[in-house]
């Protein structure tokens, strides 16, 4: 009766496998600005009611050319963020955010810090030294987050036996940072272009002063 029980137990598992197997499927998501044209770094999500699991290697919010690189990072809740500094010159990242508020003191290219990001939101970036400098970590809840690339594309995958809830964030879609797009899905959606009422936000540094320029020019050579 055990080897039975067992044998089922093994059986049963591998039909439902078998089961989510087949309503497996790749979620080609295209987003667009106002404009029509291809929007990098929205975030697209698929929410089902479960939520990711942190990866063990955590994520990386570098500062490469005074400027915040990647401008828009996606992690699930519970990740652990290091903050390293590329630049030959100090930074001191700050955040007001409700999801997260911190602060790190300046520091170097010789150090990293890290930061726990235990809480699902938004979590804008600024650095007090160099006020150009903005992007945004996204803390998400939801079952899979991703960024979309150049093309303004991002591809998920998403189990079509779910009732599933497509999510859009982009930086400008509301004055509620929060605030996201809903669309439900479809079992036969395979591809989807959102059109957002957005335009393309992005960090320009200012331009350097004659004196700065200078300066480069003889550190350079």
């Amino acid at each position: 009766m055990l080897k039975f029980q067992i044998v089922s137990t093994v059986w049963v598992g591998f039909i439902l496998a078998s089961i989510s197997i087949v309503n497996a499927q790749t979620l080609t998501v295209t987003v667009v600005d106002q404009q029509g044209q291809p929007l990098a770094d929205a975030v697209v999500s698929v929410d089902t009611g479960q939520s990711q699991q942190p990866p063990a290697s955590g994520a990386i919010m570098d500062q490469v050319d005074t400027l915040f690189n990647p401008f828009v990072l996606t992690v699930p809740t519970g990740t652990t963020v290091r903050f390293p500094n590329s630049d030959n010159i100090r930074h001191q990242v700050y955040s007001f955010s409700a999801a997260k508020p911190f602060e790190l003191p300046l520091y170097s290219n010789r150090e990293a810090p890290t930061i726990d990001f235990s809480e699902a939101g938004i979590v804008v970036l600024g650095c007090n030294i160099h006020d150009h400098m903005r992007a945004y970590i996204y803390v998400s809840p939801y079952a899979e987050s991703q960024v979309t690339n150049a093309a303004g594309q991002a591809q998920l995958n998403w189990d079509k036996a779910d009732s599933t809830t497509l999510r859009l964030w982009y930086p400008g879609l509301s004055d509620a940072i929060t605030e996201e797009y809903q669309r439900e899905l479809t079992d036969a959606a395979t591809e989807l272009t959102v059109q957002l009422p957005v335009s393309v936000q992005r960090q320009e540094a200012p331009e350097l002063s004659p004196l700065q320029q200078r300066f480069n020019r003889r550190k350079g050579g």
